[in-house]
């Protein structure tokens, strides 16, 4: 199993603003290319609407803990990263996931997941789904300014047995 060393937090989450949101699906589009046609937003019917879900980042990222192949690791800059030779597919990040946003179904023997687009980080942009994103709905912001503004952390409690509730 993967050790999680200490490492910088990443304070910035993609954030909702679900009264924007049109549901145009452009935040997929431009996550898929982005990644080589590998899928990383998924989309969540919550009531009549379908929402985009990513990975939350989370500090203490089960995920990692529960991959026996050490796929899942924490980089420096705080973004949990997948390594795509090692994933076996085995689902097991997808069980250990808290929120349910990682698919249980897997992508060419591969389990899909979202790295917020640390290549476009490192050069001070915010990740794909955001920039493409025509109405704004979606940001990159504090987490904790993303609650003052009343706006969703994406893969907060969106996906799961229970639309609302962790699993």
């Amino acid at each position: 199993m993967a050790i999680v060393e200490p490492t910088t937090e990443i304070r910035e989450r993609v954030a909702l603003n679900v009264d924007v949101c049109i549901e145009c699906r452009s935040c997929a589009a431009a996550c898929f290319h982005g990644h080589h046609d590998e899928p990383t937003v998924h989309f969540a019917r919550i009531g009549a609407a379908m929402l985009p879900a990513l990975c939350r980042q989370c500090p203490d990222a089960p995920c990692v803990m529960a991959c026996p192949a050490d796929a899942m690791r924490r980089e420096p800059t705080g973004t949990v990263h997948r390594t795509i030779f090692r994933c076996r597919g085995c689902g097991s990040c997808a069980r250990a996931c808290p929120f349910g946003v990682l698919a249980a179904d897997t992508f060419d023997g591969e389990v899909a997941k979202c790295d917020l687009c640390s290549d476009q980080l490192q050069h001070g942009d915010s990740p794909r789904c955001v920039t493409s994103c025509p109405t704004g709905a979606l940001q990159f912001i504090d987490e904790s300014a993303a609650a003052e503004q009343g706006l969703t952390v994406l893969g907060s409690r969106t996906l799961g047995q229970h639309p609302i509730r962790r699993r």
